[in-house]
């Protein structure tokens, strides 16, 4: 059996899922009639609630411990935060608390349904794909809707805290943060990083410079990605590129990126970073800059054919430098244009919506996903399997995002699916 953790504590007084309260001092009463709004950050666990001791109305703050004497060990004592607290809600009274005025901290123990514990053991110790996906079906759809909606909003509001950084990073310029976010996407899932890398490794004013340039361009852009030093066989094209690269590396100020962090294992030839970077400077040499096409807020048709760009005609018969291939035009995929909507056009324009307080760009941002169809990998199949399905890439991006940031974590006490489960609703 697990040892109990505030994290479950702070579970059972949020849904008031106790079976008593009761104030330490003998023939004391205690009354919750607001828990209190849960905090997240540094101090007291709940804020603002509402108890009647002794049918007296108290409202402030609530901290929650194991133990009594937890408040001393966790340094409450000498910290002014705490001294709002209208109750100290312990299992153990092992000491009397005091705020730094001296004044007594009125204490109560709770006590809790047992079976609530044994199905959070049970979840925390299970070793299936998700602790819940026995009881996947059981959720009322309602309750389902409701927390894919609200996971989709916690991820965008990520992301946007993640372009606040890069924003200022690059000075605010709206087309430079579009282009950043476009090369991150042109590597999701496994070269993300060094495609992010090569973004900052580039400066945005160089690529608009030689966007009329095609192989000015690719000699830029496989030059920084540290490819043309590692490519072993090396024809007149990549010789070629190595030349017209060799122009422009000292006016780089960043060094290039190593070869070596670029991913080809089991990946199909049609998704190969060379390849990805080819199409990346056919689409800046023939869509850049792209912000102001974003502004008329176009369909899933128009950016789809926004970003169907035909790379070089050097690529009809590779998919890497120096190294022959079968014929065949090299134009991005349309699962591939849908990875990027997802992954940059949405996130950039909710994101433009809210530093601006365009409200009808974050709508544009939400329309996309529930637009598009729900991707179809693993994960997804899982969730199907067990009776969650997803109809838009709104639903999906939903569930990839709780399967990743709360299933894998075991983080069942915030997340509606775990609840449902432990308050059997």
């Amino acid at each position: 059996m697990r040892k109990i953790n505030e994290a479950f504590l702070h579970f059972l007084w949020k849904n008031q899922q106790l079976t008593g309260v009761q104030v330490t001092s003998p023939g004391r009463s205690v009354r919750v009639l607001d828990p209190g709004t849960h905090n997240q950050d540094a101090g007291p666990d709940f804020f603002n609630a509402k108890v009647e001791i002794d049918h007296t109305l108290w409202a402030g703050n609530v901290e929650i411990h194991i133990n009594a004497s937890d408040w001393i060990r966790h340094g409450h004592s000498n910290d002014p935060t705490y001294n709002s607290v209208i109750l100290h809600v312990v299992c153990f009274n092992d000491c009397e608390i005091r705020r730094q005025d001296g004044g007594t901290i009125p204490m109560a123990m709770i006590r809790f349904p047992g079976m609530m514990w044994d199905r959070y053991d049970q979840l925390m110790r299970s070793d299936q794909w998700i602790p819940c996906q026995e009881k996947l079906r059981e959720i009322a759809p309602l309750h389902v809707v409701q927390w894919t909606s609200s996971l989709m909003v916690q991820k965008l509001q990520e992301k946007t805290a993640m372009l606040r950084k890069t924003m200022d990073n690059l000075h605010g310029h709206w087309d430079a943060i579009l282009s950043h976010l476009l090369f991150r996407s042109f590597g999701i899932p496994v070269n993300t990083t060094p495609f992010e890398m090569l973004s900052l490794a580039l400066p945005y004013p160089m690529l608009l410079r030689n966007r009329n340039d095609l192989f000015s361009l690719e000699a830029i852009l496989f030059g920084q990605a540290g490819m043309l030093t590692i490519t072993l066989s090396h024809d007149k094209y990549t010789e070629g590129l190595m030349q017209e690269y060799s122009r422009f590396a000292a006016r780089i100020a960043h060094p290039s990126i190593p070869g070596h962090m670029w991913k080809y294992m089991r990946m199909r030839p049609s998704s190969f970073p060379s390849l990805r970077i080819a199409q990346l400077a056919a689409l800046i040499s023939q869509r850049y800059p792209l912000h102001h096409r974003l502004e008329t807020w176009p369909g899933i048709k128009e950016l789809t054919g926004l970003f169907r760009i035909r790379a070089g005609d050097y690529w009809n018969n590779h998919y890497q430098l120096g190294k022959d291939a079968a014929s065949s035009t090299k134009v991005p995929g349309c699962e591939f244009i849908r990875s990027i909507i997802i992954n940059c056009i949405v996130p950039y324009t909710f994101f433009f919506g809210k530093v601006n307080k365009k409200q009808n760009f974050c709508d544009y941002a939400i329309g996309l996903l529930e637009k598009l169809p729900a991707e179809n990998n693993r994960i997804l199949k899982k969730w199907n399997m067990y009776g969650i399905g997803s109809s838009t890439a709104f639903d999906s991006q939903a569930l990839l995002y709780l399967y990743k940031n709360y299933c894998t974590e075991k983080r069942c006490l915030v997340c509606q699916f775990g609840n449902s489960v432990l308050l059997d609703q």
